[in-house]
């Protein structure tokens, strides 16, 4: 149960970073490149058909990088396994 609690707040974390980075997506096109076209894009709708796209690319980066630490916990548990046995 507690592994289900910390990914509920895994994924809330990154829905309001998620969020963030949205907002400063949409920010640098109006700003850094000077199209002031994109200020519609500050909009509800546009903060979420933004969030649409970098909220799962968020999730895909933090699942490619999290393969790794499950390799690692999954050699750990056997390490323990093994010596909880020899006891």
């Amino acid at each position: 149960m507690k592994h289900l609690h910390i990914i509920k707040k895994q994924v809330l974390i990154l829905l309001v970073f998620s969020i963030l980075t949205s907002i400063m997506a949409i920010i640098h096109g109006i700003f850094f490149d000077l199209e002031f076209a994109q200020i519609k894009r500050l909009t509800i709708e546009g903060l979420i058909l933004t969030l649409i796209i970098v909220f799962p690319a968020v999730i895909f980066l933090e699942w490619v990088f999290d393969l790794n630490n499950k390799k690692k916990f999954e050699e750990l548990e056997k390490k323990i396994k093994k010596l909880k046995k020899k006891k």
